[in-house]
């Protein structure tokens, strides 16, 4: 399919893509499936990312209902403006199990009626060869997108912030995801401790190289109570203001190819779930109007600053 962009825009949204493709607007629906991580349950570590806490970054990490009935509900609510809905499964690893354990999540949820995909949020090491094949049966059914937490494409930073998995986990997860048409995204973190400018704009061209079709980005936040809250509190590292953010932001999506969904551009959250820093992530309406006066004023659109070239990132 060409690529146009929409009016007054200069990226290339995944939500547009989903309204194109369904013929009408599409609610993601998040959902937790209640799955654990190797990175929590012993299997890799105990204390999980230094940056992690889901109850900041999901608002339904600690809903006790079911997957379905988090659903249904949340769709019960939406009807008068919806009328397509996609399951996703977001908080911590949702490949993380036996295919039958996938089975009874995953199936009920694309029962629903409305359906028209499911999106499954995961680690780039938990695809082993019989989830992939189970992976591929749904996708066969369904528009599948699944999610993969980069965070970033530099193994130094990955083992600062604990994430227990390496930039090639990443690649051949991708590589097997789309060996087998299934539509790939990639979470990254702007701002993470240690990385500078060019490391960042590294990971766009990393990801620029490779079969990724949907990239999800935002800034790196301070989370009360995890390790990195503590190397905050310490100095150890600083974050970044609104304008630092929206700048890297800019200067990402130029990197990426022009036919990349963009997900997310930022990630809200808010002090009473746990946010410390920076406190512009309250403020999604004020971080996109000055994130397009940002592409309008330097020229950018997506891509415009792409190169074929394979990345140095590992």
């Amino acid at each position: 399919m060409p690529f146009f962009f929409l009016p007054m825009t200069r990226y290339n949204s995944y939500r547009s893509y989903l309204s194109e493709r369904f013929g009408t607007p599409v609610l993601r629906v998040p959902v937790n499936g209640g799955f654990s991580c190797p990175n929590r349950d012993g299997t890799k570590g105990t204390d999980g990312c230094s940056f992690c806490d889901n109850r900041s970054f999901s608002p339904v990490a600690v809903d006790p209902a079911g997957a379905q009935e988090q659903y249904r509900a949340v769709i019960g609510r939406s009807q008068d403006r919806y009328r397509a809905f996609i399951p996703y499964l977001q908080p911590f690893t949702n490949t993380y199990g036996t295919v039958e354990r996938l089975r009874m999540v995953y199936e009920p949820l694309l029962a629903v009626e409305g359906t028209v995909g499911l999106a499954v949020g995961t680690r780039p090491d938990c695809l082993p060869g019989d989830i992939l094949d189970y992976l591929s049966q749904v996708n066969s059914r369904t528009h599948l997108c699944v999610e993969l937490g980069l965070q970033s494409g530099h193994d130094r930073t990955l083992e600062r912030v604990c994430r227990r998995h390496s930039v090639a986990d990443f690649i051949g997860a991708v590589e097997a995801l789309h060996a087998r048409g299934i539509y790939c995204a990639a979470h990254v973190i702007l701002g993470l401790p240690g990385e500078t400018e060019p490391m960042m704009l590294e990971t766009a061209r990393l990801l620029a190289s490779l079969p990724v079709d949907g990239v999800k980005i935002h800034q790196c936040m301070v989370v009360a109570g995890t390790a990195l809250a503590r190397e905050y509190a310490a100095g150890a590292f600083a974050v970044l203001d609104r304008d630092e953010y929206v700048r890297l932001a800019a200067g990402f999506i130029a990197r990426l190819r022009t036919g990349q969904h963009i997900h997310r551009l930022m990630a809200q959250s808010r002090p009473a779930d746990g946010l410390v820093a920076p406190l512009w992530s309250m403020d999604k309406q004020a971080f996109t109007a000055a994130f397009n006066r940002r592409l309008e004023a330097d020229g950018i659109v997506q891509g415009c600053r792409y190169t074929a070239r394979p990345s140095d990132c590992r």
